[in-house]
């Protein structure tokens, strides 16, 4: 081949490339979102947008959107990679649930012949981004038979959120606010058998009728950063979980701020009856962390059971530096399994400061351990072991080292798990 010719061929490349480049450009352009400008075809500013609802933008195939100044009240559902950002900055535009609104209808959202309710649907193994976008899902639903959550999670898909409020979700009926549903975001599902993933930085949920931030099922993650999470106080309907990880789930709680899940149902709810935890960990995997946290004014601050046959080797759940501050019954609640307390501050007013629950229906021995933390201010004992001391109780044992716990240090019910200092 000449010299001319390669350089032709050569060129030829190069404009290939350049209008390929210039494509996934393209592709990859801003679209904007407003429901209160005029839409221009290939609009590229809030004052000329695009598209008038966010659907609409994902539906015509847009991946990065703006989402300009103002209230949209439509559901979502996303089955692709796409980034949601709030154009004018954090809190200036939201997503909110439609009063009458419909069931989900994606994949995630329907299998098991489930019903649910979803203000985002994630169904997709790719990442969705959230910006600035603040969520409502605060609906009128008058039924415990359908799901309803804010943001839900499937098909091993991502959500990364940051620097945006969840508010729900939650009926506004009340009547109906003893129903175990209402979510602000979960990640995965044992029921339906779904993966997801939730990274969320700077979120803060509210409203929700029974769970804050949740990762259920085995292989769905939370990592939950700065974040705030905050019931509704004493509450007459239900038992609310400021975060909660189940079934095989696995969570990384950092820095966070969890508080005022207190269950006041009259006859269900108190210091030996159905309790609000501000941290659950229920089946948790291996590794799942609390951190640095503020966790206060909860019925209990943290509460774990393995449900496991199989004693770990080592702790399924860690608790590290948090300071835990006038949970009104427990700080810290452990059940059957392996959990490791590790410089935690215990104090403000609280009946108990880290109580054992033995009983016969559990699965394995309580082997936890406590190494470094301060327990001051409870009324009944810093540190007690609740037994029904049934013949099937199983043998256990807790180590309380290296830490201080102010008197009454020690409050023994049990006839054969044993507390070591």
């Amino acid at each position: 081949m000449s010299k001319q010719l390669l350089r032709a061929f050569a060129l030829s490349l190069a404009s290939c490339a350049l209008l390929l480049a210039s494509a996934a450009g393209a592709s990859a352009a801003v679209s904007y979102v407003s429901g209160s400008s005029p839409v221009l075809a290939g609009g590229k500013s809030c004052n000329e947008p695009a598209y008038a609802t966010v659907q609409g933008a994902i539906n015509a195939g847009a991946t990065k959107i703006d989402v300009c100044p103002g209230t949209y009240t439509e559901q979502i559902s996303i089955a692709k990679a796409v980034k949601l950002t709030a154009a004018d900055g954090t809190g200036t535009a939201t997503l909110a649930m439609p009063i009458s609104a419909q069931n989900s209808t994606s994949e995630c959202d329907t299998k098991e012949s489930l019903e649910q309710i979803d203000e985002i649907s994630i169904c997709t193994s790719a990442t969705v981004s959230i910006t600035g976008v603040n969520v409502q899902a605060l609906i009128p639903l008058e039924t415990c038979a359908r799901g309803l959550y804010g943001i839900f999670v499937g098909d091993g898909g991502t959500l990364k959120g940051t620097d945006f409020t969840v508010d729900g979700a939650s009926t506004t009926v009340a009547a109906d606010k003893g129903c175990q549903h209402g979510v602000s975001i979960e990640a995965g599902s044992a029921s339906r058998d779904e993966v997801g993933h939730a990274l969320l930085k700077k979120v803060t949920s509210i409203g929700y009728e029974k769970n804050g931030p949740t990762a259920v099922n085995a292989g769905s993650t939370l990592s939950l950063t700065a974040s705030t999470v905050t019931g509704e106080g004493p509450s007459p309907y239900i038992g609310q979980n400021g975060v909660e990880v189940a079934f095989g789930a696995s969570a990384s709680i950092k820095s966070s701020t969890i508080s005022a899940n207190e269950c006041s149902v009259a006859g269900v709810c108190g210091p030996t009856g159905e309790q609000a935890a501000g941290v659950l960990f229920y089946q948790a995997a291996a590794g799942s962390k609390l951190s640095s946290s503020q966790v206060d004014e909860n019925d209990d601050g943290i509460y774990y059971a393995s449900g496991s046959k199989v004693e770990p080797a080592s702790p399924d759940v860690s608790a590290i530096k948090d300071v835990l501050t006038s949970n009104r019954y427990e700080g810290v609640v452990l059940e059957e399994g392996k959990a490791a307390l590790k410089a935690l501050t215990i104090n403000g007013s609280g009946r108990v400061g880290i109580e054992l629950l033995q009983t016969a229906i559990q699965e394995s021995a309580i082997e936890s351990s406590s190494s470094g933390s301060k327990i001051s201010g409870q009324s009944e004992a810093s540190i007690k072991v609740s037994s029904d001391k049934s013949a099937g109780d199983i043998p256990g044992r807790f180590t309380f080292a290296g830490g201080t716990a102010a008197a009454p240090v020690l409050l023994n019910e049990s006839n054969d798990l044993e507390v070591v200092f």
